[in-house]
This record gives structure tokens, sequence and C-alpha cells, in this order.
């Protein structure tokens, strides 16, 4: 008998050891999904920077044909044109660097969303598993009551006789 309290003791002690790993993984899946959120808003952020940044490109471009196109009907405003060309330089530097960034926040989404779904793998697992050990516990204490009952009905016998 103390056998089997010991027997039950160690499966509580593990059920209750593979419940907090379960809800540990669920934590950190939830850390995770919070993380992607906020990388996913980042990447549209700067999806809408490069599109502004893209826009104002168009804009300088054209406006570096008009002066290219004064400077050929005889009016000569470089000045104007090397600023713009500057400025169209230091955007499309700037859009480089957006897009890079760009990339990098997807390919850390990316690998948050495989990190969050194996987490997520894991914490099925351990549900299942902790399933596993609730239904062995309740096996175990059936069996335990069916022998404890038996016991007791031998014990009544014995007084009996």
């Amino acid at each position: 008998m103390d056998k089997i309290k010991e027997k039950l003791e160690k499966l509580r002690i593990e059920s209750d050891s593979y419940k907090s790993a379960a809800e540990r993984a669920d934590a950190e899946v939830k850390e995770l999904k919070a993380e992607l959120a906020k990388k996913e808003v980042e990447v549209q952020n700067l999806n809408n920077k490069i599109t502004l940044l893209s826009m104002d490109l168009e804009r300088y471009e054209k406006r570096i044909e008009e002066v290219k196109l004064k400077k050929v009907e005889g009016d000569k405003e470089d000045s104007l044109l090397e600023a713009l060309q500057r400025k169209v330089n230091m955007l499309e530097q700037q859009l480089e660097e957006k897009e890079k960034g760009y990339r990098e926040a997807s390919e850390k989404a990316r690998a948050l969303e495989v990190h969050a779904e194996h987490h997520e793998r894991k914490g099925k697992q351990l549900d299942n598993e902790k399933l596993d050990l609730e239904r062995k516990y309740e096996e175990l204490n059936a069996k335990y009551n069916a022998v404890k009952s038996e016991l007791e009905q031998t014990l009544k016998s014995l007084e009996d006789l």
C-alpha cells in the first residue's frame, strides 16, 4: 500500500512538473506571438515608409527631368539640379536602407513565426503527455480504491472469524 502511495505521489509530482512545463511553453508562445505582432507592425510601417520614399523618388526624378529641360532651353539652374540630384541620391540610399531593414525584419518575423510554431507544437505535446498522465493517475487511483476496498472486506471477514 505504501508503494502505491509512493507511486501515486511520484505520478502527482511528475504530472505537476509536466503541467508547469506546459504553462511555461504556453507563456513563451504568447510572448513570441506578441513579439511577432510587433514585428509585423514594424514591417507594415517600413512598407509605408518605402512607399512614401518611392513616391518622393518619382516626384524628384520628375523634377530633375524638368530641370534638365530648362537647361536645354537655356535656363541654367545647375545648382538646383545638383541639389535635386543629391536629394535623389540621398533618397535612393535611404530607400535601400529601408528595404534592407524591411528584409531583415521580414526574416526575423519568419524566424519568430517558426519559433512560435515549434513552441506551440511542444505545448500541445506536453498537453497530450499531461492528459496521458492524468488518465494513468485516474486508473491507478481507481485500482488503489479497489484494492483498498478489497483489503477492508478481507479484514472485516477475518474479524468476523
